[in-house]
């Protein structure tokens, strides 16, 4: 960086390269903004700082961790008796449980028009609230467009409000820790689908489909309100951090649109295997109950993986670990889950893909933040979740289709685990190459092999 610009906070992170007395170029293409538009020091630590983690933690249980949750739900619409959709296919279910997810994220501008006007707490309340009336209504739903307005469209809707604005809170409150605090806070997500899992399956086979729906939308709303509570904006961000409905400057900084591909594309490698773990199982002749329990298993370890990856992020760096762990998700897929056969093989791949996982979940608004600057943060939060909108909406159909395709040419049952065997290549191949995509944004920080990026 030459001597007449001097380096500013919201540009990335060279102290490798300064040490080492390399002169790679800055990362941020535009001149740095004037001192009034820096943040100051973040206190890393404190009351406020810790309850606002915890506090994101309960948005994140209430949000994609009962999203997570949806392979249950569907298996269940599928097969079970208390079902009023067995005559559904599971191409059309996949759009509910798509939707849920995928809207989640469709939001992320028109939420910053909210936070904008009204504040954080507000428009997450109003979220929290969406999502708990949500599971209500689809508890009473009798038929699919009920169920997709429901359960599908308007949760989805309602966790976007409620996560989107508070993802970013616990990087305004930390600097140094900032990985590891906002793989605590995301981790929530992991916990939530590991305990939610086995208990939704549990009142399904005790009850009814209705009543764990029932369930969901009390707790919900307990956890969301116990979350809207907690969570605090830093004073100076409040005027300093912007939420801009779509902020198209953003992509003239180096870097952020391959990231943003990478977004794109991983998160087909996330939610897929998220979606037909618990009907492969079926397939290999597992109960219902073993198959929510490798789920539970795998969301558990995706859970522990995020704080894992928070930690090693802040020793070698978040662009570094997403490239290894994203790889490692995919080698798990081909190296593990084309071979298992037995609930012994399945727990194994749980173990191992989803300890590798959750990295995205836990280090992407830290990368953004790396990349954009913390001041635009709020605006590059909702661009970033938009590329993970298609993903999840899509990837029940699409990889349906590929087990239909499958069967047809091998002359062989939907329900066997050999239709299953393009999906599986199909997991392998998005997260490898997405975590190509992402080796030219690290180079542009150092292409030193061991520095921190």
């Amino acid at each position: 960086m030459s001597d007449s610009k001097p380096p500013s906070k919201h540009e990335p992170d060279f102290d490798s390269e300064k040490e080492s007395g390399s002169k790679t170029p800055p990362q941020v293409e535009e001149a740095p903004p004037p001192p009034t538009q820096q943040l100051d020091a973040p206190p890393d630590g404190g009351a406020e700082a810790w309850m606002t983690v915890a506090g994101t933690w309960f948005l994140a249980f209430i949000t994609f961790g009962v999203a997570t949750v949806w392979g249950v739900f569907q298996d269940a619409y599928v097969s079970n008796s208390t079902s009023r959709f067995q005559n559904v296919s599971v191409f059309r279910l996949g759009f509910v449980g798509g939707c849920a997810t995928g809207f989640a994220f469709l939001a992320g501008p028109f939420s910053n028009i909210l936070v904008s006007n009204f504040g954080v707490h507000k428009t997450v309340l109003v979220g929290v609230i969406m999502v708990a009336i949500s599971f209500e209504l689809a508890s009473i739903a009798k038929e699919y467009w009920e169920l997709f307005l429901s359960q599908g469209l308007m949760f989805g809707l309602g966790a976007s409000l409620a996560f989107i604005p508070s993802a970013g809170l616990p990087s305004q409150w930390f600097a140094k820790r900032r990985n590891l605090a906002t793989a605590i806070a995301s981790s929530g997500s992991g916990i939530s689908a590991v305990i939610l899992s086995s208990v939704c399956q549990a009142i399904i086979d005790a009850s009814s489909i209705a009543w764990a729906l029932r369930f969901l939308g009390f707790l919900t709303l307990v956890f969301g309100l116990a979350g809207v509570s907690l969570i605090r904006v830093r004073t100076v961000a409040k005027k300093q951090v912007q939420y801009k409905v779509l902020d198209l400057s953003i992509l003239k900084v180096r870097g952020y649109p391959l990231y943003l591909a990478y977004a794109f594309l991983q998160f087909f490698g996330y939610c897929t295997p998220v979606f037909f773990i618990p009907s492969y199982c079926t397939a290999i002749g597992l109960s219902p109950t073993k198959a929510s329990g490798v789920l539970s298993i795998a969301t558990g370890l995706n859970a522990v993986g995020r704080v894992m990856a928070g930690v090693f992020g802040d020793i070698i760096g978040p662009i570094n670990v997403l490239i290894m762990f994203n790889s490692l998700t995919g080698l798990m897929c081909i190296l593990v889950w084309y071979f298992a056969k037995t609930f012994g093989d399945m727990v194994g791949f749980a173990i191992l893909w989803g300890f590798f996982c959750g990295a995205y979940w836990a280090l992407s608004v830290p990368v953004s933040a790396k990349i954009v600057g913390m001041p635009r943060l709020g605006s590059a939060v909702a661009l970033q979740f938009l590329m993970n909108v298609i993903p999840p909406v899509f990837a029940v159909p699409i990889g349906s289709r590929i087990i239909n395709a499958t069967a047809a040419s091998h002359h062989v049952a939907e329900e066997s685990r050999t239709a299953y065997k393009y999906l599986i290549v199909f997991t392998f191949l998005v997260p490898v190459i997405a975590s190509f995509m992402l080796v030219p944004v690290r180079l542009g920080f150092s292409k030193k092999l061991m520095a921190k990026v």
